[in-house]
């Protein structure tokens, strides 16, 4: 036997097999490879950008750094190019500030600048950021010699040139931030404001920057300096600004005596070559404060040729002040028989400027329209005897008209009053409308008052379609409480049916009783149409609370402005508190007394709390025709030296001017805008990191 027969005979791996199996192991271990080299690259390129973003995050914080000890201005900051839209190198000076982290100032209270520092890119391979200060910085050198220093310092080619650069004694301190390919720019403070548009419109808030400013009275001066190419004048409209520690708004036109505000020295002016108005804006939208501002027309404007001469208004502004001449910054919390109105009796002249106000409630206190479900339902009844034949009319039917308060679910009178007058009104049907005996009591009570027509009349006959009222009667009305109307109605004009006008209304809150049958009635407001009430005996006004942002400031007076129409029989007074918090005011003691003196009263006694409120007590008697008006109030206290921003709403036209502002002189410090960009080659091509930062030389190191 061949044993070697009994096994199968064993045979290699072909040529083929050999070659498909290393051809998928080069591709497994070139997967492998190309994924170790991608991972490789990968984090080279994930350091790199981690060192930009370090270098970049280094960078705007030591420059945002100097800038917060800086301010702008003119002979203060240069940029490079002189004519460029961007700049790519800045100078600025810059100080040390002192233990209360503001800078110092010298005797004439201006800021002791030690250092120049100026920032620009030296182009190369890589480029380089460079950080250059000159110590102690030469405080007699011009703006001119500030630009030329910052052109030598940008185009040195080596820290022996920038040496150059140095004015007497300074010494120079030149170093890099850091090496890569880089682009810097440089926004300035944007110092004017056009006011040019095709249209009148109110502008967006404008921030014009922040300034070191001390307690009592400051110029804040607005100078006219051009206009945009397309604008066909210069003038300016100012609504409102802001110029205080507390950031307390002053409205334009409370400045101007012809709108009959206040002159004493909280709301004075200047003016140089212009003259000013109050404008009524309230036809160019509804986005004015107080529906008019401050318009400053220069006369060069009226001779079309602007010159070069100063042109400018100058507010005397006081720091600081709550003015409350609108009541809605902060809006009143409390209002008892009173209300905030517009009114336009304080000019002579067209246009009548409005004025915001507020006085005691009167008018129409309620309305069936006012009341109805559905204001196109309003229908016409042709009454008759409920149940009866339709000819089989009574000469006369008992009709009780239910008016319910406004603390009933369904508010119905809005106003309070010592005298109140109602409207009758007939259908469109030929029957016409008889109102016989109208009498009035409170829901509930027992006491009745009659009404009358034309002196003594005790009813009336309405044609149809006609209304009337019935004569003036002296008579409490509480806006809180329910009445009811009670009165027969007739027929007119001898018809066999009477013709009324009704209302439908909510069932179960107005209800018509006709001759006691109350579920035939019951949800409509039948022939009466209007109740209107006079002035109330007294009102209240409680307005908001203000936060002067300071702890426990000294006040020092309280001033309003009361307005007395011709004719009016009332008086309006006033009184304080404080509360160091919101949550506290309430439980807060009032001055003792309401104060009777408009125009000078000293509050220097109350509790000093950081949140100061005031209430204002109205009252009235005689007639009850009209009542006093409130139009401003004003509140001051001493403000402690601080740092404030300017803010002002500006209105822009087609024939407004470019403006410029400053306080006492001093330019106002805004925000310097830095964007830098840097670059590096890396292993996927050339990796980039950016950023931007607006900072505000705040004067301080914060």
């Amino acid at each position: 036997m061949n044993l070697l027969r009994s096994f199968p005979e064993k045979k290699g791996f072909t040529l083929v097999e050999v070659m498909v199996a290393a051809a998928i192991s080069v591709v497994v271990i070139g997967g492998a490879t190309m994924a170790l080299i991608s991972s490789i690259r990968t984090w080279r390129a994930e350091g790199i950008r981690s060192d930009l973003h370090m270098d970049l995050e280094i960078a705007l914080a030591r420059i945002s750094s100097d800038l917060r000890l800086s301010s702008v201005g003119i002979g203060l900051m240069a940029f490079y190019p002189a004519d460029a839209t961007r700049y790519t190198a800045i100078s600025f000076p810059r100080a040390t500030p002192g233990a209360d982290n503001l800078l110092p100032r010298d005797e004439n209270d201006q800021i002791m600048w030690d250092t120049t520092v100026i920032y620009h890119v030296r182009t190369g391979s890589p480029d380089e950021l460079i950080r250059t200060t000159f110590h102690p910085r030469n405080l007699d050198a011009s703006a001119e010699d500030l630009y030329e220093q910052l052109e030598a310092t940008v185009t040195a080619n080596t820290t022996a040139e920038i040496q150059d650069a140095a004015m007497q004694d300074e010494i120079v301190d030149s170093r890099i931030v850091f090496q890569n390919l880089v682009e810097m720019f440089f926004r300035p403070p944007d110092v004017r404001f056009d006011g040019y548009a095709t249209e009148y419109k109110r502008a967006r808030t404008f921030n014009w920057g922040s300034l070191v400013l001390s307690n009592g009275v400051h110029e804040l001066t607005f100078t006219v300096l051009d206009k945009n190419p397309n604008s066909t004048g210069y003038k300016m409209g100012i609504d409102r600004f802001s110029l205080s520690y507390s950031g307390s708004p002053r409205e334009g036109e409370i400045f101007l005596p012809e709108n009959e505000h206040p002159t004493d020295d909280y709301y004075s002016y200047d003016t140089e070559n212009g003259v000013v108005e109050a404008e009524d804006m309230s036809g160019y939208g509804a986005s004015w404060s107080g529906n008019s501002q401050l318009t400053f027309i220069p006369q060069e404007n009226v001779y079309e040729a602007f010159v070069s001469s100063t042109t400018s208004i100058t507010f005397y502004v006081e720091n600081d002040l709550w003015c409350d001449a609108n009541f809605n910054r902060p809006p009143g919390v409390l209002a008892s028989n009173c209300s905030r109105r517009i009114v336009r009796h304080f000019t002579n002249y067209y246009p009548h400027i409005p004025d915001t106000v507020v006085s005691m409630n009167a008018g129409i206190s309620w309305d069936a329209l006012n009341v109805a479900t559905d204001p196109s339902g309003v229908t016409s009844f042709r009454l008759h005897r409920p149940y009866g034949d339709e000819e089989d009319v009574r000469e006369f039917t008992n009709v009780v008209n239910v008016i319910k308060g406004s603390n009933e679910d369904y508010s119905a009178i809005q106003r309070s009053g010592s005298w109140v007058r109602f409207k009758f009104r007939a259908g469109p049907h030929t029957g016409g409308l008889t109102v016989r005996n109208p009498r009035i009591r409170r829901r509930g009570g027992t006491s009745v008052h009659n009404l009358s027509f034309n002196g003594t009349q005790t009813s009336v006959d309405i044609p149809n379609t006609e209304s009337q009222w019935t004569d003036w009667f002296r008579y409490e009305i509480d806006h809180h409480e329910s009445y009811e109307l009670l009165w027969q109605r007739g027929l007119g004009d001898g018809a066999s049916k009477t013709s009324v006008m009704a209302w439908p209304c909510q069932p179960d809150n107005i209800v018509s009783l006709i001759d006691g049958d109350e579920e035939l009635f019951k949800g409509y407001v039948v022939g009466l149409e209007s109740m209107e009430v006079r002035v109330p005996s007294n009102a209240v006004y409680r307005s908001g609370v203000f936060d002067t942002r300071i702890n426990a400031p000294t006040y020092r007076r309280l001033v309003w402005t009361p307005y007395y129409p011709s004719g009016v029989e009332g008086d309006l007074v006033i009184r304080v508190r404080s509360a160091d918090s919101p949550l506290e005011m309430e439980n807060a003691f009032w001055s003792s007394y309401f104060y009777q003196n408009d125009a000078n009263n000293n509050i220097s006694f109350i509790n000093g709390g950081r949140y100061v409120q005031y209430e204002a007590l109205f009252s009235a008697w005689g007639d009850h025709l009209m009542s006093p008006m409130l139009r401003d109030v004003t509140i001051t206290w001493d403000a402690p030296t601080g740092i404030v921003d300017l803010t002002v709403d500006f209105a822009k036209g087609p024939d407004y001017g470019i403006v410029r502002a400053d306080v006492n002189g001093q330019s106002f410090i805004k925000g310097i805008e830095v964007d830098l960009a840097i670059f590096r080659d890396g292993p996927f091509g050339t990796e980039t990191v950016s950023g931007s930062k607006e900072v505000r030389p705040l004067n301080t190191g914060r």
